[in-house]
């Protein structure tokens, strides 16, 4: 009997314990692994197969309702898989329930779709049946790897922190109830009322696992969207800032150079003439710095100046900050901080010294401030969401920068636009100047 157990859960439910098993692997592997973790997923697989082998010897020695049964194996299996993420990896119980409810979504949506072919006559062995079945599961679970994990070298964990307890909390028993009850109670009905029933049970059951992956994929995309606007903001913070401290230190040093200069010309004694050669070029650097009418944008392209002149790199600028005024200081500190320290960045990495240039442009059309930067870059750019992806390895602590610029342009009711072409980097914004 024990014999039989095993063959009956081998072939009935090795695939529903293997795929949603498969599926929670994948969503464990976004977040930081336990020790022993490929051992631990072995454990957890063995432990579920191991409840549904003692569950079919059960109902195989003991005269149990099917439906009353049904319910119950399932459900463990779901918790059991819940249990096994948190097992498996530092996950909480947020990411335990997004991986064992999309997991479960799409072994459910997979069943029911084949099993239209089932209802509609085509005749299989059960093997093959099985096969491909599973194959089917191989391929939709192969679809999500790619869209949960991507990039493992760049991205190799999400952050699920944000995900909200209701909403998940919500579609988790949702899809237990769906998936589980309502399919094994609608099943029981639907096999005695005709072949159209039938059929129309399944589509209805597939589209609600496969709409209910949807959902919590795109609750998982907003969540992390939100997590970055918030990291993007705090950003902003820091630079406004950054910008008080360094308007402070931007005055005084002026202040100072202005009367040092006015010191040595009053000196002009023939033996101090070579050492002050030497001090002149540091006054001038901080005494004839960038006006631009605007004292928030002076202070930025004033720091982006020296930081490029110590890097070799040739900052051109033409700038009419006059019109300005609409915007926040701390706000024009951030938008041209970022904007210039992406092109110093970019110039920094060119090799030959007369491609080491940017070019800044601010002007006004009308009512309409435009902002205008290029230079040249190496690195082939790919686009995402109209903002270039970062180059550096770890995406998830860099790339705000562009965000921060767009997050700022927004605000303003402006327009960006981002392109490289032939070897040149070129950034362009439009804000509108109100009345």
């Amino acid at each position: 009997m024990l014999w039989r157990a095993v063959l009956e859960s081998l072939r009935d439910d090795l695939l529903i314990t293997l795929s949603v098993g498969v599926g929670c692997l994948i969503a464990a592997l976004c977040i930081e692994p336990r020790r022993h973790f490929a051992l631990r997923a072995a454990g957890s697989f063995a432990v579920v197969f191991a409840w549904m082998t003692a569950t079919q010897l059960w109902m195989l020695t003991r005269s149990v309702d099917f439906l009353t049964m049904g319910l119950i194996r399932y459900s463990v299996l779901f918790v059991l898989y819940g249990l096994s993420v948190a097992f498996m990896c530092k996950a909480g119980f947020r990411q335990c329930l997004f991986a064992v409810t999309v997991a479960y979504s799409i072994q459910n949506g997979c069943e029911r779709l084949f099993e239209i072919l089932r209802d509609a006559g085509v005749g299989m062995s059960v093997w093959l049946d099985r096969v491909c079945l599973g194959l089917l599961m191989a391929g939709v679970l192969w679809i999500y790897y790619r869209v949960l994990v991507r990039n493992p070298r760049g991205r190799a964990r999400l952050d699920f922190s944000d995900l909200n307890t209701s909403v998940m909390l919500f579609m988790g028993v949702g899809v237990l109830a769906v998936s589980v009850a309502l399919d094994l109670v609608v099943r029981n009905y639907s096999e005695n009322g005709g072949m159209g029933l039938s059929i129309c049970h399944d589509i209805m059951s597939a589209l609600f696992s496969f709409l209910a992956v949807v959902v919590c994929m795109s609750h998982l995309r907003e969540s992390e969207s939100e997590r970055r606007a918030a990291i993007a903001s705090q950003l902003l913070y820091s630079e406004r800032q950054r910008y008080e401290r360094e308007k402070q230190i931007h005055d005084a040093i002026n202040i100072k150079c202005h009367d040092i200069r006015h010191q040595i010309a009053a000196l002009g004694e023939e033996g101090h003439r070579a050492e002050l050669k030497k001090i002149d070029p540091l006054i001038n650097i901080y005494d004839t710095s960038i006006r631009t009418r605007n004292a928030a944008l002076d202070v930025v392209l004033s720091g982006k100046a020296l930081a490029s002149s110590s890097q070799g790199i040739t900052l051109t600028c033409l700038a009419d900050g006059r019109r300005m005024g609409f915007m926040e200081d701390s706000d024009i500190y951030a938008l041209f901080g970022n904007i210039l320290d992406n092109a110093i960045e970019a110039a920094q990495a060119m090799d030959d010294p007369e491609k080491r240039i940017i070019s800044l442009n601010v002007s006004t059309r009308d009512d309409l401030l435009l902002i205008e930067c290029q230079n040249f870059c190496t690195d082939h750019l790919t686009m995402k969401d109209g903002l270039p992806e970062t180059t550096k390895e770890n995406k998830d602590y860099h790339g705000y920068g562009t965000r921060s610029i767009r997050m700022l342009t927004e605000k303003y009711g402006g327009d960006l636009n981002i392109s490289a072409e032939d070897g040149v980097f070129h950034l362009s914004i439009l804000l509108p100047i109100p009345a």
